[in-house]
């Protein structure tokens, strides 16, 4: 089957969903044509330069895509192809999604990939859509109660072939962490909060190297390494021996055999397969609601001295966060749930 893509071309989560969706899709037996939506206001809200445009397309390893900047422009693209279904990736595209679903006779799936009262300015498209996918439990619940049961939940999935530690790694005194993703508002509250446990240890002579990738906008990141929002973090990942964050970034982190601790509004503590057990999936979201405890710049601190005091223990937790990668966090899981869903809307 050939299914159309609509998405945008940022800086962010969404493109890497995208891009690592097709590719594992187009494994599966999946054509995908991805469309980028191109117009004034994108241009405007994203501000992604030539040069990050040619590096996110070559990412793409093959996959076909176009830009387009009105209805008009799409329906012209897509006038030699053979399309049996569209996705869209973002409300921007929402209406532009609808149009093609309308005057092509075609199922039409959204997936939502953030958390957002949905159903008040998308109520319209979401009752539209044949299918509606959320990355996770917390996003299907701001969808609304009219359409809950109409969210089917897809965990998202990543490349754990392509995000794998580095066997060669080099090992030293020095403590090597990361915190990995993009975030505003209270949820960039722990990074902060991680910068003042990283400076504790330092006054006390623990020798410690921490680096920032992705853009948390808000917090004082006196102490790390500001690398902002780059196209392959996997050389960092593969660096680092702890990581921060949540989501798909933390999974990103976990795969490269970091131990992997879940930071954002609050914090989680270590993630380990006992959080697992019992068919469990737990929400990596980083909220208070979802259990994590308040921000605490000593326990932070705390945790991160044992980790440089027992290094044999360490390293046992990088291996058990590749293990927890491997068995729940593979994106080839994705992408079977996706094409099977695919063809019930279309079968």
């Amino acid at each position: 089957m050939q299914v159309l893509f609509l998405s945008i071309m940022a800086k962010c989560g969404v493109f890497t969903h995208v891009r690592d969706l097709a590719v594992h899709l187009q494994n599966i037996g999946v054509k995908p044509l991805i469309g980028f939506i191109h117009d004034a206001n994108a241009r405007i809200l994203f501000q992604t330069s030539k040069s990050d445009l040619d590096v996110m397309e070559h990412s793409l390893g093959g996959i076909p895509c176009f830009y387009f900047e009105s209805r008009a422009d799409l329906i012209a693209k897509l006038s030699d192809r053979e399309i049996q279904m569209v996705h869209a990736h973002s409300p921007l595209v929402f209406q532009h999604a609808a149009f093609i679903k309308s005057k092509l006779g075609i199922p039409l799936i959204i997936t939502l990939h953030g958390i957002m009262d949905w159903s008040r300015p998308y109520s319209d498209t979401l009752r539209f859509a044949d299918r509606v996918i959320a990355i996770g439990p917390e996003v299907a619940a701001s969808s609304g109660n009219e359409f809950r049961k109409k969210v089917r939940i897809i965990f998202n999935g990543i490349d754990t072939e392509y995000y794998k530690p580095n066997e060669n790694k080099i090992t030293d005194q020095t403590l090597k962490l990361v915190w990995i993703g993009r975030t505003s508002g209270s949820a960039a509250r722990g990074v902060g909060c991680l910068a003042a446990s990283i400076n504790m240890l330092r006054k006390k002579g623990i020798p410690i190297e921490a680096k920032i990738i992705g853009n948390p906008i808000g917090p004082n990141l006196h102490g790390l390494e500001y690398h902002g929002w780059i196209h392959d973090p996997l050389p960092i990942l593969q660096w680092s021996s702890i990581a921060y964050g949540r989501g798909r970034s933390l999974r990103e982190a976990m795969s490269c055999g970091n131990a992997g601790f879940l930071l954002a509004e609050g914090y989680g503590g270590l993630v380990t397969s006992k959080w697992f057990e019992h068919g469990r999936q737990p929400q990596l979201s980083g909220s208070l609601k979802h259990g994590c405890a308040e921000l605490d710049p000593i326990q932070i601190a705390k945790d991160m001295l044992y980790f440089h005091k027992n290094r044999e223990s360490l390293q046992a937790a990088g291996v058990e966060a590749r293990k927890i990668a491997e068995d729940y966090f593979d994106i080839r899981k994705m992408a079977a749930e996706t094409k099977k869903l695919y063809e019930e809307a279309l079968y």
